[in-house]
């Protein structure tokens, strides 16, 4: 074996960029990177059971840190099954090092037939990432990795996937020049804002007598989330978040109007205001009914990406920026008296205020027999727990909405609206936790999500993860069997049966409860939050009683 091999100048790099874990699955075309793991012990392998759960772990971390999450495949199968976790980091902007074997160089894009090849994997990978990159030596691999990683943490930030033909993995690598690799893992600096860009905005900020903020998922990711605070205090605005934008207002502000776009309320207020101040959002279609809602005449957008402001709304005034250095513009801007003093209408505030709470109480009034798991989670989780939504009907109805959220980066959803990722994303979200000593990670999740991932229980149990899994039982697709009842007045493959899964969880090792009541509930998720490993409690939803009013998203036949 080689001293130095190219799978150790794959663990030079990750060291130099920081990195302290990673996620993946040792497979014969990425053991010498797992050796060189094994070997140096400078980084923790948490191995997963599926690579989706790789790349989706990794996706998550790095939304909960803040920094950059890395996930290890095998070539061919290994790659494919990551593609879920890579389209979530892909659609959610979050920097993702996707490191996949690839088959020996010497039958490299032969077609022949060699174990794990499949055709132009370069192709398929590069649907979902930033950039594809390839080593053609095992001197290539370090700066290729290093690239890989700078191109990652670029705004706009997203996955990049490096393909390690396994030949150069095993082969002698020279130790790469520090100054080289650390030129390529620094990101290029985006550029700042215009200043006439700026100024504009600022201008109409300045005149705003009804002012609101909708802030994204870019506000969280950029580190905005203070400056969105100060913006809002000193125009008296209102904020509205998308689902990945809670937190950068604590929901205890009188100001913060959260996630609840789709209240008639809310929508009023939108249609009051006179200046609309967006900051890293896309206005996801799930959150404005397809663009069907109406906002505000004038419309500031801020975003990263050039081709965002005016995509799906026109935007009045566009600046194409990072969302914290071009609020830090605006707020000196503001402050250096050249234009008027915001002043929002003196009532102004109220009303935002009492369009929250009649919001709020709306969507209550829905929940039934559910409203007391909402106030019992409430009670339960310290502030600034780290909650994971996976796609299902308790997450979607309070979870998202009127859980309360105190800081950013504590409320992780998948932006693809996938079920299935809850339990990468715990398994990301907890080693997070763990490392930053944050207490437990939670997460939210149906039976049909659970089942997709259920292995991942498996891992949690080996890290030692401080994790906790809350399943929702209702035996079934739950909100395709509601749409297919209103559709159709019948349903079709939407029965899951009810499994135990308590029992399930306590075959892997976790401590389980499954609860039929409120206070059954409440108890045993205190009982969890006590413990320091991982544990799960499965919710019998038909115990607990339905809904008031069954739960059917967003979904529309399509309109001719």
């Amino acid at each position: 074996m080689a001293e130095h091999t190219g799978g150790d100048a794959v663990v030079d790099v990750l060291e130099r960029a920081g990195v302290e874990v990673l996620f993946g699955i040792p497979s014969v075309h990425n053991l010498p990177i797992y050796d060189a793991l094994a070997r140096r012990g400078s980084i923790r392998a948490v191995t997963v059971r599926h690579e989706q759960a790789a790349s989706g772990a990794a996706d998550a971390y790095a939304r909960v840190t803040g920094g950059l999450g890395v996930a290890v495949t095998s070539t061919g199968p290994g790659a494919a099954n990551a593609m879920g976790g890579l389209l979530e980091a892909y659609v959610s902007g979050t920097p993702v090092l996707h490191l996949t074997g690839q088959i020996d160089s010497r039958y490299l894009d032969g077609g022949r037939g060699f174990i794990h090849e499949v055709p132009d994997q370069p192709a398929m990978l590069d649907a979902l990432s930033k950039r594809v990159l390839r080593a053609v030596s095992a001197d290539d691999i370090a700066p290729v990795v290093a690239e890989a990683v700078g191109t990652a943490l670029e705004w706009p930030r997203g996955p990049v996937s490096v393909e390690l033909p396994i030949d150069l993995q095993y082969s002698d690598s020279v130790v790469e020049a520090s100054s080289l690799v650390d030129r390529l893992l620094t990101p290029e600096p985006f550029r700042p804002p215009e200043p006439s860009e700026v100024r504009r905005a600022s201008e109409a900020i300045a005149a705003a007598r009804r002012p609101l903020i909708w802030a994204g998922g870019g506000a969280v990711a950029s580190g905005a989330a203070e400056l969105v605070g100060e913006l809002s205090r000193r125009l008296s605005a209102g904020v509205l978040t998308s689902p990945n934008g809670r937190g950068v207002l604590p929901e205890t502000d009188p100001l913060c109007i959260g996630n609840l776009t789709w209240d008639p309320d809310v929508r009023a207020i939108c249609r009051e205001a006179d200046v609309l101040i967006a900051v890293g959002t896309r206005y996801q279609g799930t959150n404005t009914e397809n663009w069907a809602m109406e906002l505000p005449g004038t419309l500031v957008q801020i975003d990263v990406e050039p081709e965002r402001p005016g995509l799906n709304y026109e935007a009045s005034v566009a600046v194409r920026g990072d969302a914290r250095e071009t609020l830090e513009a605006i707020l000196r801007e503001l402050s250096d008296g050249q234009g008027a003093e915001p002043t929002a209408e003196p009532s102004w505030p109220e009303r935002v205020r009492a369009a929250t709470e009649s919001a709020r109480t709306r969507l209550r009034s829905t929940l039934g027999a559910q409203e007391g798991l909402l106030d019992a989670t409430e009670r339960s989780l310290p502030p600034g727990t780290v909650v994971v939504k996976d796609s299902t009907i308790p997450a979607y109805t309070w979870g998202n909405r009127l859980l309360p959220v105190s800081r950013p980066r504590s409320a992780i959803m998948p932006n693809g609206f996938a079920i299935g990722l809850g339990l990468p994303h715990l398994v990301g979200s907890a080693t997070a936790a763990r490392l930053g000593a944050a207490g437990h990670a939670v997460l939210m999740v149906g039976d049909g999500g659970l089942s997709q991932s259920l292995g991942e229980l498996a891992t949690l149990v080996e890290e030692d993860l401080p994790g906790i899994v809350v399943c929702f039982n209702d035996g079934g697709y739950g909100i395709l069997r509601n749409i297919q009842r209103r559709q159709y007045e019948r349903t079709i493959g939407v029965e899951l049966g009810h499994p135990d899964f308590a029992a399930v969880a306590r075959a892997f090792g976790l401590a389980a409860a499954r609860v039929g009541t409120v206070e059954d509930y409440e108890r045993a998720l205190g009982e969890a939050l006590g413990r320091e490993g991982a544990s799960f409690v499965e919710v019998d939803l038909d115990a607990i009683g339905p809904m008031a009013r069954p739960y059917t998203g967003t979904s529309k036949p399509p309109t001719r």
